[in-house]
């Protein structure tokens, strides 16, 4: 039998750590180019596809995932209850735009639901650089400090959200100041003199920031702010439905409402027209989202879109461009008021 001549590489032996090194580039730049993922320049492509050519590559994808001792698996984390994630569809777009994201990369995507209940011993032994390569947080409701601390420094980290201003942490959220502003101006734009918010969760920075916006759309418009038409909500439907069944008993007086998500919104109209007040000609109502309910309902919802699947998706990009060795800035995506039947005036 003959002998393979000195220097030859065997295809067994044909690794994507070495594809990466002929082509100087890391092993998530050369999956993403076998993957056809998006973001990789054309000189990058054109080095990986020369080394892949040379060796005749042909990844295993557990070889792939194992090689270089990576886990191969990328968490998304999240704390919430049941009925926010299962009931929530902002989610599954934020789930969808991130788990495709890392697919296409050559990694594999992994969801951790965490109860608001929960303990954090657990959890933590499970997030480690060992276990995992990367870790996105959403939707966090406890001080970051402590948070922070107990993260294996080793980890990619990023924050879907701002979740209170980490310092350590980049994150990827999207302007809800604008977009509380832009739903209470338009509701007064649309002759409504008392607003009422069903905010989100304060304990996260997107309910405080909407609220934050709502504040400012007031005072733009040389309204005064009324502490009674302010009501903390969580985003869910059955705590929005509960606020607004205990203020129409108090009988107090309202003509629009900003609800912190769609989910709120559509809790509010349920008891606004079950107590026989039309929408939108008694109560104007705008949410935020832009989630497939709001343009499903009757009357379809007035909201704020934000760019759900995107979200998750450039959370999942810099999540890999850290794994890349690049330094990720913290990324703000826009936002976008959408007229519906909701808030309509004849």
């Amino acid at each position: 039998m003959a002998k393979k001549k000195t220097g030859e590489i065997r295809q067994t032996e044909v690794t994507i750590d070495l594809v990466a090194k002929a082509a100087g580039v890391s092993r998530a730049t050369v999956s993403r180019v076998m993957n056809g993922t998006a973001k990789v320049s054309p000189d990058l492509e054109k080095a990986v596809k020369k080394a892949i050519a040379k060796y005749n590559f042909t990844p295993n994808s557990t070889a792939r995932r194992l090689a270089g001792g990576r886990s191969g698996l990328i968490a998304l984390l999240m704390e919430e209850s049941s009925e926010e994630f299962f009931l929530n569809p902002f989610w599954g777009q934020v789930v969808q735009g991130f788990s495709t994201a890392i697919t296409e990369s050559g990694l594999h995507p992994l969801l951790l639901i965490r109860p608001k209940s929960g303990t954090e011993d657990s959890l933590f032994s499970t997030l480690q650089a060992d276990q995992m390569d990367g870790l996105a947080i959403f939707s966090w409701h406890r001080p970051l400090k402590s948070f922070e601390k107990m993260l294996d420094p080793k980890l990619a980290v990023v924050f879907g959200g701002d979740l209170g201003g980490s310092k350590k942490y980049p994150f990827v959220d999207v302007d809800n100041v604008k977009g509380g502003f832009l739903a209470t101006k338009h509701l007064i734009d649309s002759g409504c003199k008392n607003i009422l918010t069903i905010t989100g969760d304060l304990k996260l920075q997107s309910g405080r920031d909407r609220l934050e916006g709502y504040e400012k759309a007031i005072s733009h418009a040389g309204l005064k702010i009324n502490d009674d038409l302010v009501v903390h909500g969580d985003y869910t439907q059955s705590k929005a439905e509960a606020l607004v069944r205990q203020l129409i008993k108090k009988k107090v007086k309202f003509d629009g409402v900003f609800a912190g998500n769609d989910l709120s919104a559509l809790g509010v109209i349920n008891v606004l027209l079950q107590n026989g007040i039309s929408v939108p000609e008694k109560v104007k109502v705008v949410g935020f989202d832009d989630s497939p309910m709001a343009s499903r309902n009757e009357p379809s919802i007035t909201t704020i879109r934000q760019p759900i699947r995107e979200l998750g998706a450039q959370v999942a990009a810099s999540l890999l461009a850290i794994i890349d060795g690049q330094v990720v800035e913290d990324k703000v995506l826009d936002v976008k008021l959408i007229k519906r039947e909701s808030s309509a005036t004849k």
